[in-house]
């Protein structure tokens, strides 16, 4: 995003700073037809690697984001607003056809959010609105995940209570929400949000909801393992599924990595066996070498 700090100590008026300003934001909004709607998404999972998964794509002469974020939040909070709106974030068909006729390749236009993995209206509002478009996933082992979603909201200001409190809290906390979700478009739930560190782990059903609006080849499954380790070999998976050429000379620092006190072992013992049951889920849906913590 373009703003007063970018323009610098301009001696231009404030009102043509302030036009400038508003032009850049809103810029989209004046043609949104001519603009295109994403063919790919990164889904989740929170605290899975999701940011740099998409910043790297990004190096890619034929991706496209949305022109001031990773993400729009189009399928989450802000579903009430228009297609048109959405839109108006991405880039012009007329660049995307003159890009695809230089490099004889369609260019990919996506975004993400860690909450359309879990979201339980996520698939079939983003199906509603791009029923071709391809989905990517990046999966953390779960209770690793869970630990950092933790460690994440505390530092965000949405969580005071200890990890295991929270733990034992969810079940109540999430009680009634997804219910809610269902029955109004409108209704956001921040306990569905920001405490369901257990639940966002129960993988292998919220893949299967992708799967059957979306068709398994549309939709690519990658270890966060991998691309924390491996970034390049992965980051060429994800070209590939996209149908792009490979990409060559990025780099791939981790974006959004914390460090946080070691855990009780306790707690790996008391909270391990959540996951057992949708892990071999996951290992018949996925493959036992697919995912390296499986």
């Amino acid at each position: 995003m373009i703003g007063r700090k970018a323009l610098g100590k301009s001696a231009l008026p404030e009102p043509v700073r302030d036009a400038y300003v508003w032009l850049n934001r809103n810029v989209g909004r004046l043609d949104p037809r001519q603009r295109s709607l994403p063919n790919f998404y990164v889904v989740g999972t929170q605290r899975g690697g999701t940011t740099s998964l998409f910043i790297y794509l990004l190096a890619h002469e034929l991706v496209h984001g949305p022109r001031r974020a990773k993400g729009v939040h189009y399928y989450d909070t802000n579903f009430h607003e228009s297609v048109s709106w959405y839109r108006s974030n991405f880039p012009r068909s007329a660049t995307l056809k003159a890009q695809a006729a230089e490099h004889g390749a369609e260019p990919a236009v996506g975004e993400g959010a860690p909450y359309y993995l879990f979201g339980p209206t996520m698939p079939g509002r983003i199906h509603s609105v791009t029923p071709n478009a391809r989905i990517i996933a990046v999966l953390r082992e779960p209770l690793d995940r869970a630990i950092s979603h933790h460690n994440h909201e505390v530092k965000r200001g949405f969580e005071t209570l200890e990890l295991e409190a929270a733990f034992e809290a969810e079940e109540s906390r999430l009680a009634g929400e997804v219910d809610k979700l269902i029955a109004d478009p409108t209704y956001v739930s921040k306990p569905h949000i920001h405490h369901a560190y257990l639940s966002r782990g129960q993988y292998a059903e919220q893949l299967e909801r992708y799967f059957d609006l979306f068709g398994r080849d549309n939709v690519l499954v990658l270890d966060s393992a991998a691309l924390s380790e491996r970034p390049e070999e992965t980051v060429r998976v994800a070209t590939d599924f996209l149908g792009l050429p490979p990409m060559s000379g990025v780099d791939y620092p981790l974006y959004n990595k914390r460090e946080y006190d070691p855990v009780d072992p306790g707690i790996r013992a008391k909270f391990g066996p959540v996951f057992e049951e949708s892990n071999a889920r996951l290992r018949e849906l996925l493959g036992p070498n697919a995912i390296s913590w499986l």
